[in-house]
């Protein structure tokens, strides 16, 4: 680690060159950047989201708006209501597209295996040899039609439950799963973020770990950066901006991860940022580069959307896959970052 003068002086130089003075701002006349993101989801641009430094950094003020789902997330891009929405799950933009919304596939905003995953009550003694006899009838509390459901089905139906015989109730929230799990109420909680770690802090386990979902199973977890067309269109200058500004906080974390991350925690209405971006990190944030290579936006994002949409056909009684999932991905606003 960087001793904290030299942390700090790395950390002036990456956020000047990302703020408004620079040719990384946007010079757009927009009023206001209606910016959609989830509470308790700590990532590096929210070191400058309370003092405004990320909005410096893009070059238009920014409202910041809170969301409980990616589903909400494309509802309010889709009637207007929302510009950017950032770290939305790819299961529910994924869905949307192939309900013929007119949205765009931006940029990879965060890779999480372990962030979203199914914790069983510890008493039930599960393990991923015994799941098919264990959780025979059990009650999974579950969001419908996002990344954690389409895990929990793929996990399910890896290790032999019989899907049709759980008792699965739709999630509200996060908070909610967690409480229904705390009070016994569920045998398993499926959920992300500060949610999981309440489950496991509350006595529950693993049921499979998310380097098992990657290596085993091959589902690979990660949310995106996500637009309406239309804003695209008008405000692509402003997009492209969002996605340097966020690079630039990505780098400036990763060097001085000990100085932001209370300030990070704080914003995401944690008390710590916990493994999420501290001790055995749950978060990885890809550079632009490697977004636009072929693991992501330059080849593999398209197949995954359309093999997400069959899964939860097949296995949860969703719409079959007819969307035009390649021509949803727009790969032209971070090359521009560049």
């Amino acid at each position: 680690m960087p001793t904290k003068i030299l942390g700090a002086l790395a950390l002036l130089g990456l956020l000047a060159s990302a703020c408004g003075d620079s040719e990384g701002g946007s010079t757009s006349d927009l009023a206001e950047l209606n910016v959609a993101y989830f509470a308790e989801w700590p990532t590096p641009n929210q070191y400058g989201q309370n003092d405004g430094t990320f909005a410096d950094a893009v070059g238009v003020p920014i409202n910041w708006l809170p969301f409980s789902s990616g589903g909400e997330m494309s509802e309010a891009m889709i009637a207007g209501d929302v510009d950017i929405a950032y770290s939305q799950g790819l299961t529910p933009f994924a869905g949307a597209i192939n309900g013929g919304a007119d949205l765009k596939l931006v940029g990879i905003a965060v890779s999480y295996a372990e962030a979203d995953n199914c914790i069983a009550q510890g008493s039930l003694g599960v393990t991923r040899d015994n799941a098919a006899e264990v959780l025979a009838g059990a009650t999974v509390m579950t969001p419908f039609g996002n990344v954690t459901h389409y895990k929990m089905l793929s996990m399910m139906d890896f290790l032999g439950v019989d899907i049709g015989n759980l008792n699965i109730v739709q999630a509200e929230g996060g908070a909610t799963t967690a409480a229904a799990f705390e009070a016994g109420d569920i045998d398993v909680g499926c959920a992300f973020g500060g949610s999981v770690v309440n489950m496991i802090g509350s006595g529950g386990n693993v049921i499979m770990s998310g380097a098992e979902h990657e290596s085993d199973v091959g589902i690979f977890t990660y949310d995106i950066v996500s637009i309406p067309t239309s804003f695209g269109d008008q405000h692509g200058d402003v997009v492209s901006a969002f996605l340097k500004a966020t690079d630039d906080f990505n780098a400036s974390w990763a060097a001085n991860m000990e100085m932001q991350n209370p300030v990070i925690a704080s914003a995401a209405g944690m008390e710590d940022v916990g493994n999420f971006l501290g001790g055995d990190l749950w978060f990885v944030f890809p550079t632009i580069d490697e977004q636009l290579g072929s693991d992501w936006l330059g080849g593999n994002v398209a197949d995954a959307m359309e093999g997400q949409v069959e899964t939860l056909n097949r296995l949860g009684g969703g719409d079959p896959a007819t969307g035009d999932f390649a021509g949803a991905v727009d790969t032209s606003y971070l090359e521009n970052a560049k």
